[in-house]
């Protein structure tokens, strides 16, 4: 009786995983910004405060290169340049692939009303992106590569014009 429900299950389990039902059961490495970062605000939510820092990779420290917006329109604008993008969860960011500058975003999030709660995004290059996440007890900081097209340049061509109009 033993062997033939060992039998069964190792046949049950060869047929889900042949026809990918496993996969609900793996939590997957892929994902895209839209899930990580915007589907975790609700209707009721309001985009505070979003804070981009240029920062160069040999002078980390410097504070000069620095905009808030606080428009929750710019700012909805800003995340409409991340909505397709999509990742794939990495161990480890291949720093080799850095630019001379790289962008770190600050975004705040006044939750209904009564607290506020952020998400920390640093975009070293093209292909490589961290986030931060206050809500998160756990693994709050997640390296991704972006597997999809992404223009760092549009984001610099963004960041000046806004650095432009705020002086």
């Amino acid at each position: 009786m033993g062997i033939v429900t060992i039998i069964v299950v190792v046949a049950i389990a060869v047929r889900m995983y042949i026809s990918g039902q496993y996969a609900m059961y793996i939590p997957s490495q892929y994902t895209t910004f839209r899930v990580e970062v915007t589907d975790h605000m609700s209707m009721l939510d309001r985009l505070d405060r979003l804070t981009i820092r240029k920062i160069s990779s040999s002078d980390p420290h410097n504070e000069e290169d620095e905009v808030t917006i606080t428009d929750p329109k710019e700012i909805r604008d800003m995340l409409k340049l991340l909505k397709d993008v999509e990742l794939k969860k990495v161990k480890d960011i291949d720093t080799a692939q850095r630019s001379p500058y790289y962008y770190e975003w600050r975004l705040t999030i006044n939750k209904e009303g009564r607290f506020t709660d952020g998400f920390g995004l640093t975009f070293y290059n093209e292909k490589s992106i961290s986030i931060y996440s206050e809500a998160k007890t756990r693994d709050q900081l997640e390296d991704y590569e972006i597997t999809n097209e992404f223009n760092l340049n549009e984001m610099e061509r963004l960041f000046e014009k806004l650095k432009e109009e705020q002086t």
